[in-house]
């Protein structure tokens, strides 16, 4: 026989076993055994055991006829015999004759007795020759297969790729046929291949030469679990922060499937999320870090979280489990020492990975956590186990630290790639689409990533311009194809269909692949609108399948226009990002809503809150109770464009996203408004910009009064506080662009640009000639310097009432005010610009450019004022204000990503205003009324200094 022809197998399945032919699959309900052959030697088998049985029928039907030869003379002496007595006892015959005849039969039994043996021994020599000759037959046959190897190994989630010394040594050399029995610690649905092949020839790796075993095992079940060290001894003692361990999970009948795992702490508080701690709830998040020093951690250093530890179920090589796990032997991997020694190492089925204690826990739990796992999988007994018995206690005085790796994280790791399905074992298949449009190419699936999704997408942002969409099975493979010899359905030409062939422009199918172009027209201006939202747009859609043996998905291309939106907004403030066609903008009310910072509102709230915004269009006045609403008014312009082209300005109504990013801004302005002391801070402001009404006469008077007013328990010291308003404004804009992270994927991308100039800015200031009064000797030269100055206001008192002595009326009366003032100041002002910040719904924060800074100053104004009024003759009012000061800021600088703290310099200004009326008796003498003048000098330069953020 030809020995490089590869070998087949057979399976000689029972009942309730259900073998798949066309993948090659034997189902197992539970662990248990069945015979195996090799098919060439189970035919050849088959042949000599027809022989056998040929030859024995042959030998039995010969000893049976001669056999019925000598029963039938023993019958005719027998009924002979019988005559003769009846015969005798009639006296037919004489009693020597039956005498005779009687003893005659004697003769004859012992003759044929001796006819029976020799025949029985004739027969039996047959027999034994036949046998001996099948058995010869078949040790010819069973030589014939001497140099036979068995693949018998555990597969994961395709076929396996072997080689010639792939085989496994525990199983002996020309075993041709064996009974074959089915671990029970490998029930779960992972599978077993076994195959017989030619020594020094490849094993196939797929059926009808090999086969794949599973059992999935009638009770799933999560047995028990341990936390044990790097050698696998159970940890009984309280370990430190920062320690790392396994946690082993045994499990019955999961094998190759993964559970999920949360881990809790007495049912309190262990959980981590990018923006900080919370005590939501008790779970513990798998979480990835970046940077394991727990104090310089940031949002940044966490990459990934899950609301499980999800891991597989697989076999491992432990010496000591608890009683109860389900165990098994395989064969130890030496390295392919093929020296007829195989050693059966104890494996059991479990679930084991690595915990990492993060040192923060300790402060979301607590300096002592007692840490136990809870497991789900749908095919357990509820569905989850609480191992409450299973206890690892942490405490920050502990003494004993473990380290199982070197990672100081809960890293995500590979999960298991044993499959349990069987459709996907079937050689005629792929295990991944690609697509690319517009140079930009795409996973579109993965068959352990997307095994289970019913269907796919490929989602592109297209203009109207028409490009290709090419999409491609990279590993197509069709040789074994079931419809091999049925050519309108074998699948090399019928991978990739479509329905309508006609709605693809510029189609082509090929082998494996499919080309066709698409494009979105410009959208109108009330399809723009209507798709504001991004939830009704009309998308164009080209489903596709493809096809194999084993894997059928259908795809759906899906193209959204490329269109975009953009709105600017703005309060007490230009706007310098909208740089839109348009500069109309619409005057809105805020209504107190939180934006991103809502709270949970139950319907009813939610809907009373749009019913205010919708009321709010129609310009009807609103009554809003949360927040303070002095800064309520904003001004808001919306533009959109399609391919990087602005169109045109639209206005809108109604809810709408675009108002949460607006809202949270309100809602952060408002809340700093809180600050402003609302009517003092009017005053403030107005204090600060007009001149201080009688002052002269009624200073001290009038500063108690402005320190009472305000509620201000300082004594008597002289010291006022300013809050500026809040200004805002920005853009945001928002349109479709493709994932970077998920193939086929698009999302909504929203480009936010927002500048508060201030957010927010406090002023302090001290009255300085107030505080000089109170110094010997320089206070007296204030006081007289205050004297001169009112002594000069009082005469303009002494001519009024002359004036009014002599009934002469208004016109003749005169007006003189002095006022001065020196304060010593400092102020802070809280800046923040963000010049690009991008999100994206899939990707999440693509770049996040945000510039917090803040100005202080500090230094000294001066400043005074001179009212002159003759009657209604002439007027003259005279102003001057100075300061010297000097500016501080700290800020981030967006390139070198250092925070910058810059000294400005020493700066005075001088601001001088002179404004005359004189109306000179009629002349029409012009007014000379002159604008306040501004210079501004350096003093000195300033300096810098830079902090590395990193």
């Amino acid at each position: 026989m030809d020995k490089k022809s590869p070998l087949h197998i057979y399976v000689e399945s029972k009942p309730g076993q259900i073998f798949h032919k066309d993948i090659g699959w034997l189902e197992l309900k539970k662990a248990e055994s069945f015979n195996i052959f090799i098919k060439e030697f189970k035919d050849r088998k088959d042949i000599l055991d027809q022989q056998k049985k040929k030859d024995l029928d042959k030998a039995n039907k010969d000893y049976t006829t001669k056999s019925d030869v000598i029963g039938k003379e023993e019958q005719q002496s027998y009924d002979f015999l019988v005559r003769n007595h009846e015969d005798y006892k009639a006296g037919k015959i004489k009693k020597e004759t039956y005498d005779a005849n009687f003893d005659k039969r004697e003769e004859g039994i012992a003759a044929r007795k001796k006819k029976y043996s020799e025949l029985g021994s004739a027969h039996n020599k047959n027999v034994q020759g036949i046998n001996k000759q099948y058995e010869a037959d078949l040790k010819a046959i069973q030589d014939d297969y001497k140099s036979v190897r068995w693949v018998h190994q555990l597969v994961g989630d395709r076929r396996p790729e072997l080689t010639a010394e792939s085989f496994n040594e525990a199983m002996s050399t020309g075993t041709s046929s064996f009974k074959f029995s089915f671990g029970e610690f490998l029930e779960g649905g992972g599978a077993v291949y076994l195959e017989p092949f030619w020594e020094g020839t490849i094993p196939q790796g797929k059926y009808p030469h090999g086969i794949l075993i599973n059992a999935k095992g009638e009770s799933p079940a999560v047995i028990t679990a341990e936390w044990t060290n790097a050698d696998n001894i159970k940890i009984s003692n309280p370990l430190k922060f920062g320690s790392s361990v396994y946690l082993n999970i045994y499990t019955d009948a999961l094998y190759g499937n993964n559970i999920k795992v949360q881990l809790k702490d007495k049912d309190q508080v262990i959980r981590l999320i990018t923006l900080g701690i919370t005590d939501s709830d008790d779970k513990l998040f798998a979480t990835e870090y970046l940077n394991n020093e727990t104090e310089e951690r940031t949002k940044e250093d966490i990459s990934k979280q899950e609301e499980f530890f999800e891991r597989p179920v697989s076999v491992h090589q432990e010496k000591s489990v608890p009683s109860t796990a389900k165990r098994g032997y395989l064969v130890e991997e030496d390295g392919n020492k093929y020296d007829g020694d195989a050693k059966g190492k104890p494996n059991v089925q479990k679930s084991k990975f690595a915990v990492f204690i993060d040192p923060l826990w300790q402060t979301m739990g607590g300096d002592s956590l007692e840490i136990y796992p809870v497991v789900y999988h749908d095919r357990i007994p509820g569905k989850q186990k609480i191992l409450q018995d299973c206890i690892l206690k942490i405490d920050k005085n502990a003494v004993e630290e473990v380290k199982v790796n070197d990672s100081n994280s809960n890293q995500v790791v590979i999960l298991s790639q044993v499959e349990t399905d069987i459709a996907f074992f079937h050689p005629c298949q792929y295990t991944e689409i690609t697509g690319e449009y517009n140079t930009k190419k795409s996973t579109l699936f993965q068959r352990l990533k997307d095994k289970y999704k019913n269907e796919l997408h490929y989602r592109i942002v297209s203009d109207e311009k028409e490009k290709p969409v090419n999409i491609t099975i990279s590993d197509l493979k069709t040789d074994d194809c079931m419809f091999e010899d049925k050519p309108e359905q074998w699948h090399e030409k019928k991978a990739v269909t479509v329905k309508d062939p006609g709605r693809y422009k510029g189609l082509t199918i090929g082998r494996n692949d499919i080309s066709f172009s698409v494009a979105y027209p410009k959208p109108s201006r009330e399809e723009v609108i209507d798709m504001m939202s991004l939830e009704k747009v009309k998308k164009q859609v080209y489903p596709i399948q493809f096809n194999s043996c084993a894997i059928s998905k259908p795809l759906n291309v899906e193209v959204y226009p490329a269109v975009y939106y953009e709105v600017g907004f703005k309060l007490a403030a230009e706007n310098p990002f909208f740089t839109g066609q348009t500069k109309s903008y619409t005057q809105r009310k805020y209504l107190g809503k939180g934006g991103f910072f809502n709270k949970k509102n139950n319907k009813k709230i939610r809907k009373a809150q749009r019913d205010a915004r919708d009321e709010n269009y129609k310009n009807k006045k609103q009554e809003v109770s949360e927040g303070r609403l002095d800064y309520s008014q904003f001004e808001v312009a919306l533009e959109w464009g399609y391919n990087d082209i602005k169109q045109e300005a639209i206005t809108f109504s109604g809810e709408h996203p675009v108002f949460n990013i607006i809202d949270s801004a309100m809602w952060v302005v408002n809340t700093i408004s809180l600050l402003t002391f609302n009517k003092e801070v009017d005053e403030a402001i107005a204090e600060n910009k007009n001149k201080r009404p009688d002052q002269v006469k009624k200073r001290n008077k009038q500063r108690n009064a402005y320190l009472g007013g305000k509620n201000k328990k300082l004594s008597k010291i002289p010291f006022k506080v300013e809050i500026s308003q809040p200004a805002f404004a920005g853009a945001v804009k928002w349109s479709y662009v493709a994932s970077e992270k998920e193939g086929g994927e698009i999302g909504t991308l929203y480009e936010v640009k927002f500048k508060a100039d201030p957010l927010i800015e406090i002023k302090g200031s001290l009255d300085l000639l107030f505080v000089a009064t109170k110094i010997p000797y320089v206070g007296q030269a204030i006081q007289g310097i205050a004297a001169v100055a009112d002594t000069v206001g009082s005469s303009d008192d002494f001519w009024n009432k002359i004036v009014d002595f002599f009934g002469g009326g208004d016109e003749y009366k005169i007006q003189l005010d002095i006022d001065y003032y020196l304060d010593l100041f400092v102020s802070g002002a809280f800046k923040i610009e963000a010049t690009a910040t991008k999100y994206h719904t899939v990707d999440g924060f693509m770049e996040n450019d945000i510039t917090p800074s803040v100005e202080i100053k500090f230094g000294v104004e001066c400043g005074g004022s001179l009212t002159a009024k003759f009657g209604n003759i002439y007027s003259l009012e005279a102003e001057f204000q100075g300061s010297a000061y000097a500016v501080l800021n700290i800020a981030k600088n967006a390139e070198t990503k250092v925070l910058e703290c810059k000294y400005q310099g020493l700066y005075a200004t001088i601001k001088a205003s002179v404004k005359t009326d004189s109306d000179n008796l009629n002349n029409n003498t012009e007014d000379n009324d002159a604008e306040p003048s501004e210079k501004k000098y350096l003093l000195h330069d300033g300096f810098s200094y830079e902090f590395k953020l990193d």
